[in-house]
């Protein structure tokens, strides 16, 4: 609690960071006793499953919603709690070795500098080798707005997530509203269906796992940063043309039984060095 920034908003239950962070000795008991029962019980306050949605405006006519970034406003309380268990389960992949190699979004010592890093040294060895390589970068539907909450909780059982923890995260992920608020105005609340819960500490962990499978599909490389899918291979015949194919067959197969589609207008495919389709 006493790491919490100040500066961070409220959410529906208007409890301010400020509040808890300076007065973290009258909380803490209180709080531990209220989390315990929680994760014994698998349920949540009413509050604790709400977020204030606010809209962001990005850029070009404001007269049109695709132009904002909505940010989610969440409970503080819930989130505290929510970093405990994100740190066990976190804690428990390691242990495990189950994160993939190839993720470098939303895990420890990986970043977007890593996977460029890692990304320009396996490009520049096959340049140098005299070899072109297809890249493809793939881009999905709303990814985080459109995972499945009950195939999210199969991933999560398989990955050892225990029964009791397994019930709260159901209903924390599954039980949700929000409603959009503007200059102190807010809508009806209206419930949400899919997706991992926006201006959550446990929702990038969750999709993280949820595509954590992606880079054994397939046999060329991947690279990913959470939703972001970079794939390659080396081209050295035809056949590693027909073999790249192949893979985002599979891909593309995954996406359609995890019902998390590919956008494939944002798709794009670039050629690096010389192959049989650019010479």
């Amino acid at each position: 609690m006493t790491k919490l920034n100040i500066s961070k908003s409220t959410g529906p239950d208007k409890i301010h960071p400020c509040v808890l962070k300076n007065t973290a000795s009258c909380w803490a008991y209180p709080l531990a006793v209220i989390f315990t029962k929680s994760l014994e019980m698998g349920t949540l306050p009413l509050d604790w499953r709400r977020s204030n949605v606010t809209p962001i405006f990005k850029k070009g006519n404001k007269s049109e919603v695709a132009n904002y970034r909505p940010v989610a406003l969440t409970s503080v309380p819930c989130k505290i709690l929510e970093s405990l268990i994100r740190k066990k389960i976190v804690e428990h992949i390691e242990e495990n070795k189950l994160f993939n190699e190839h993720q470098h979004g939303f895990v420890k010592n990986r970043s977007c500098l890593t996977n460029l890093l890692e990304t320009f040294e396996e490009w520049t060895s096959a340049l140098e080798e005299g070899y072109g390589l297809d890249v493809l970068y793939l881009d999905y539907q709303k990814a985080f707005d459109t995972v499945p909450h009950r195939r999210l909780m199969v991933k999560l059982k398989w990955y050892g997530v225990g029964k009791s923890l397994l019930n709260w995260i159901s209903e924390f992920v599954s039980l949700r509203e929000m409603r959009v608020v503007v200059s102190g105005a807010g809508s009806q609340w209206e419930p949400v269906l899919s997706g991992i819960p926006q201006g959550s500490i446990l929702g990038p962990l969750f999709f993280v796992l949820y595509v954590n499978e992606l880079p054994k599909l397939v046999t060329s490389r991947v690279k990913l940063f959470a939703d972001d899918t970079k794939l390659w291979r080396v081209i050295k015949s035809n056949d590693d043309v027909q073999k790249l194919q192949d893979d985002v067959s599979k891909l593309n197969k995954w996406t359609d039984e995890w019902l998390l589609k590919l956008n494939f207008e944002k798709c794009k495919k670039m050629s690096v060095g010389t192959t049989p389709d650019n010479e």
